[in-house]
C-alpha cells in the first residue's frame, strides 16, 4: 500500500510503501516500516480522542534509528502520511534516536507541521552540513544534534523562538555554525537560551 511519506536521497525524490507483514501493537499507537529500495523507515502513528491523530518519525527507541544508518544525501519529510487505513496523519514530531548515527546525511528538511525533535534524534550525524527547523516548532529535547562536525547552517523559520536544552549542541557549532532566522528577529533570537550563544547570526529577508 502507497504511503506519501518521501525521501529525497542523492536529490532524487523517492517514494515509499509500507510493509503489509507488520503488526499492530496498539489501537491507539502503531507503527509501520516504510520500505524504499531496501531501506525502512519506521513511522509512529498516534491516535487520541475524537479525531485527533497525528505521526511521529521514528519509534522513539534508544538504539533503533527510524532509517538505515547507510542512508545518504537529503532527506526530506512530508507534513503528512497516509496510514493504511486511508487517513491523513500530521506529522507532529521527530521521536528519539530516530536519525542517530546516520553519518551519511547531509542535510534534513522538515515540514512546518512539526513541533517537537526528540532527545539524540541527530546523534553522530557527522555529515549533516544544514537543517531546516520549522515554524511550528516547540521543542528541541537534549542531545538532539551533538556529535554533528560538519553542521554549518541551521535555518529556523520560527518569529517567537524555539524552547531548547543546553546541550542540544556541540560548543563547536555554536561556534562556527551560520544561524539564519526570519528578518526582524534578531533580538528574539538574541535573547533566548542556546541561540543567543551563537556567533554568526543571519536575517533571512527572502523568507
Amino acid at each position: 500500500m502507497m504511503f506519501v511519506l518521501s525521501l529525497v536521497l542523492l536529490f532524487v525524490p523517492l517514494h515509499l510503501y509500507a510493509d503489509d507483514e507488520d503488526e499492530v501493537p496498539s489501537k491507539y499507537v502503531f507503527q509501520r516500516p516504510i520500505k524504499c529500495d531496501g531501506r525502512t523507515v519506521m513511522v509512529t502513528f498516534k491516535r487520541g480522542m475524537g479525531s485527533e491523530r497525528h505521526a511521529v518519525v521514528g519509534c522513539n527507541t534508544y538504539g533503533k534509528p527510524a532509517i538505515d544508518t547507510t542512508t545518504t544525501g537529503r532527506i526530506v519529510i512530508p507534513d503528512t502520511i497516509k496510514a493504511p487505513n486511508g487517513i491523513r496523519y500530521w506529522v507532529k514530531g521527530v521521536s528519539r534516536h530516530a536519525f542517530a548515527y546516520c553519518s551519511r546525511l547531509t542535510e534534513v528538511v522538515l515540514p512546518e507541521t512539526m513541533t517537537d525533535i526528540g532527545d539524540q534524534s541527530f546523534l553522530g550525524c557527522t555529515s549533516l552540513t544544514q537543517i531546516t527547523l520549522p515554524r511550528n516548532l516547540i521543542v528541541i529535547y537534549p542531545a538532539a544534534f551533538r556529535n554533528c562536525p560538519s553542521l554549518n547552517l541551521i535555518r529556523l523559520h520560527g518569529r517567537k523562538g524555539v524552547n531548547v536544552y543546553a546541550d542540544i549542541f556541540d560548543q563547536s557549532t555554536i561556534e562556527k555554525a551560520i544561524l539564519m532566522i526570519p528578518a526582524g528577529t534578531s533580538k528574539v533570537y538574541s535573547n533566548s537560551l542556546v541561540w543567543g550563544l551563537f556567533r554568526y547570526r543571519m536575517e533571512d529577508y527572502d523568507f
